[in-house]
């Protein structure tokens, strides 16, 4: 008899989902070349979520105790007063960990007094490159490679218990990587996260510009096996943007334990896919969960709209009459409502 996976048999009984991910906004303070969701400039800026429907939102959520809730954007800290008390009521409530990704460059003694005193206890910060020239290019802003360095000093000088960075590679600044993990391993800094560029957003109108060739990649991913067999800090983890676009609808199609929210609340099948399956505004998110959102790829439309996208170079290769994600109006397919009509609603056949 096949033995069965524990976590699959017992779906039903799971109250959410283990980690989310909450676009608190998408306004943003930067115009990053690389940025995947046009952050500033998107289809989602103009109509986010009040602070009173955030609010709500966090309230019920924090009734499933989640293991995780990252607030994303956009820059977050354009919202820092109603993530405080966000943060606030997750812990509150016993969530495991709520997390905070940010550039950097808004952060003060004070906000970082704050975001501790509220239980953010992990904050990613990014540094795209060992100095100004780089870091700031990439980030289309001056001033924004200091600003990071000092948010990481300010933050573990506050006592932040996680404290990590991520970098971007591109064709100027991988070839710095070196130097970046040595400014880092000076910061005290144990995890970086790197990933290959995602040809989303602004980054497929700057790819001549920004993208690596297949050689940058493959010496970058040899010198950071490097690093990580020798122990060396920061520990490098290679991250992979399509790993579950090919995870969810091949092998764990059956319980998705990851949810990803934008601004607007539009619930998303995938931030990389143009496909929104709800939105808080108009059902609660607790009657999406119970409604069997975890299982939203064994439907056949997310996963159709996934089947090609099997590398960075297909992140775009989805089909030629499907909106862009984040730029154009995504298609809609509430998983209460209408899943069962999906067909009807849009044909990829």
């Amino acid at each position: 008899m096949r033995k069965e996976n524990i976590l699959i048999d017992n779906i039903e009984i799971l109250k959410g989902p283990h980690q989310l991910s909450f676009d608190i906004t998408n306004k943003c303070n930067f115009r990053c070349l690389h940025c995947y969701n046009s952050s500033g400039e998107n289809i989602v800026v103009d109509n986010e979520l009040t602070d009173q429907e955030v609010i709500n939102f966090i309230k019920e959520i924090a009734e499933m105790k989640l293991l995780n809730v990252c607030f994303c954007g956009g820059e977050p800290l354009i919202r820092r007063e109603l993530i405080y008390e966000c943060a606030k009521l997750l812990i509150e409530a016993k969530t495991s960990h709520v997390s905070l990704v940010t550039n950097g460059y808004l952060m003060t003694e004070d906000i970082a007094y704050q975001l501790k005193k509220n239980g953010i206890d992990r904050i990613q910060i990014s540094i795209d490159g060992a100095s100004p020239n780089t870091h700031d290019r990439l980030r289309n802003k001056n001033g924004a490679f200091n600003r990071a360095i000092n948010a990481i000093k300010i933050l573990k000088d506050t006592g932040i218990s996680n404290v990590n960075v991520s970098f971007c590679p591109t064709a100027f600044n991988i070839n710095e990587f070196d130097e970046v993990h040595n400014l880092l391993n000076k910061l005290d800094i144990q995890e970086l996260r790197v990933q290959p560029l995602m040809l989303l957003g602004r980054a497929n109108q700057h790819l001549n510009e920004i993208m690596p060739t297949q050689l940058q990649y493959r010496q970058l991913v040899k010198y950071i096996h490097d690093i990580n067999l020798k122990g060396k800090k920061p520990i490098v983890e290679w991250g992979d943007p399509i790993d579950h676009l090919i995870r969810f609808r091949t092998i764990a199609m059956d319980c998705v334990n990851y949810v990803s929210i934008r601004a607007n609340g539009d619930i998303v099948a995938s931030p990389y896919l143009p496909l929104v399956v709800g939105n808080i505004r108009k059902h609660r998110f607790s009657e999406y969960w119970k409604a069997g959102l975890a299982k939203l790829w064994q439907k056949e439309l997310p996963r159709k709209m996934a089947q090609n996208v099997l590398s960075i170079m297909d992140m775009n290769n989805v089909k030629e009459d499907v909106p862009t994600v984040w730029l154009e109006n995504d298609i809609f397919v509430d998983f209460i409502d209408e899943m069962s009509k999906e067909r009807e609603a849009y044909s990829l056949s």
